[in-house]
């Protein structure tokens, strides 16, 4: 029996069979006019959705690497795309800050150790060529800054997949591996530092006042080291996997990285931000 040919209306192309081999458009029928099928279409995306997300975190949390090594290897069905993933931690980070963050105000930046001299002659600049006081630019600054500093965190990816292509060279990775591990990283960063860890901190805080009808606080030091802390433990465990390391050598990553990570976030990261959000405010 000879199977009937048909015109793709997206690429008009001739195939045979349901979806087109060239654009892989599916064929339109009277069946997908019904309203079933309308919730169907959304039924499909929810549980595809709810599937993949779900089985990605647990493998973040589960098997640091896994992800990565899966991906790269090409088993993805079963995966939410790493740098989509990252994107959508993005976005939640943005809707849901439980705290500042990396969103430090202006007062930081003329403090920095680094470039706080030239943050000082540019907040300096500015009161003069528009006029405000030191009350409006700190203002400024920090409403432009509070959105600004979310969407910068995708610099972030790049900049660690090129520390980690520099510190396994040897492996011969594709850049396209060392993104995806980056990836995979860095969600992890977003999720244990900016989401779970307030989360876990509002909860004592709660806990704490209905106890003791005291304050519970952690200073900003401490914080960070916890932060870094589990992420660097993270990354070796995830590196040991990923590159095939030792003990030693996933260690002696783990401790490079930790290094590398804050020169990026603390230094590179937020001088960018600075520039970036000093320079649009008018």
């Amino acid at each position: 029996m000879q199977t009937a040919s048909h015109i793709c209306k997206n690429c008009n192309q001739t195939f045979t069979g349901k979806y087109c081999n060239h654009c892989g458009e599916k064929v339109f029928s009277e069946k997908d006019k019904s309203v079933w099928h309308f919730f169907e279409e959304g039924l499909h995306f929810i549980t595809h959705f709810e599937g993949t997300f779900f089985n990605t975190i647990k493998k973040i949390f589960t098997r640091p690497g896994q992800l990565s090594v899966d991906y790269c290897n090409g088993k993805r069905k079963t995966y939410f795309k790493p740098l989509s993933l990252f994107l959508l931690l993005v976005v939640l980070y943005l809707l849901f800050p439980v705290f500042e963050g990396l969103n430090m105000r202006l007062y930081y930046h003329t403090h920095h150790i680094l470039y706080g001299k030239y943050a000082m002659q540019k907040a300096k600049a500015l009161m003069i060529e528009t006029g405000w006081t030191d009350q409006q630019i700190v203002a400024a600054f920090h409403q432009k800054s509070e959105k600004v500093s979310k969407f910068l965190l995708l610099i972030l990816l790049p900049l660690t997949a090129l520390f980690f292509w520099a510190l396994t060279y040897r492996k011969r990775k594709y850049f396209f591996d060392q993104m995806v591990f980056s990836a995979e990283i860095n969600c992890m960063y977003l999720l244990w530092g900016f989401l779970l860890l307030p989360i876990l901190l509002f909860l004592a805080h709660k806990i704490a006042y209905l106890t003791t009808h005291s304050d519970f606080n952690v200073e900003d030091w401490l914080l960070g080291m916890i932060t870094y802390l589990v992420l660097c433990i993270y990354t070796g465990i995830g590196a040991k996997r990923f590159y095939k390391l030792n003990r030693w050598q996933s260690i002696g990553f783990a401790l490079l990285f930790y290094i590398a990570h804050i020169i990026i976030v603390q230094y590179i990261y937020k001088f960018i931000l600075f520039f970036i959000v000093i320079h649009q405010i008018h």
